[in-house]
């Protein structure tokens, strides 16, 4: 189950499937990079990157993008749909306390109705149903709304202006940033300033020095 939970394992499989396996790592990459530095210790609940990825997947593949520059847009979108869904996962503890609360009182009056098969089972159950219903509403909301900037021409950036490379590099910062050092936090702004730099200096070059 924790392979399954990876952006990565969940694009081979999408890109197995629907036959476009480039695409579907590219997409799915953007996630893993971006919630790299984030895992599931102790009472911690991470960000749930399996919906947002999934969502953002369906919908790049229902709307038929294909490049970077369009799929960059629902990547976007689809991101803090990791935080909302890791809300609803601390909700659905709090639920599943109810049945830990009924086994106890089953061990301490030595019931014969004591069957941890059954909570295990109705876990289960509920967790299966809990997130194929908040799969099915992000992955259609977020559908909607691409539909919605479409019609309004905000649903890519200019053509052959951006890479999966770019896309990957922009996730990267994550991690980058959760290292909690300065030297880190220095060389990212050095590294920023360097390439805003370069891209101002080839928008606007009064000199019209050719940049090779």
């Amino acid at each position: 189950m924790g392979l399954l939970e990876r952006p990565m394992v969940q694009g081979l499989v999408w890109g197995l499937i629907f036959g476009d396996l480039h695409l579907a790592l590219s997409v799915s990459a953007v996630f893993e990079l971006f919630w790299l530095d984030l895992i599931p210790a102790g009472t911690f609940i991470p960000p749930n990157t399996a919906i947002s990825n999934l969502a953002a997947l369906s919908t790049i593949y229902f709307l038929g993008l294909t490049s970077p520059d369009q799929a960059v847009v629902p990547i976007i979108v689809a991101m803090p749909l990791s935080w909302v869904v890791a809300r609803l996962e601390h909700v659905q503890r709090y639920w599943q306390n109810s049945s830990y609360n009924a086994l106890l009182r089953d061990v301490k009056s030595a019931s014969k109705k004591y069957s941890p098969a059954r909570f295990v089972r109705k876990s289960i159950i509920q967790s299966v149903a809990l997130y194929f219903v908040i799969f099915e509403a992000c992955a259609i909301g977020l559908i909607v709304i691409m539909s919605l900037l479409r019609l309004h021409g905000f649903h890519v950036l200019p053509q052959h202006q951006l890479g999966w490379g770019h896309l990957w590099m922009a996730a990267s910062f994550g991690p980058l940033l959760s290292l909690r050092l300065t030297r880190a936090y220095t060389f990212l702004i050095i590294a920023v300033c360097g390439i805003a730099a370069a891209g101002f200096f080839e928008l606007w070059n009064p000199l019209e020095i050719t940049i090779p």
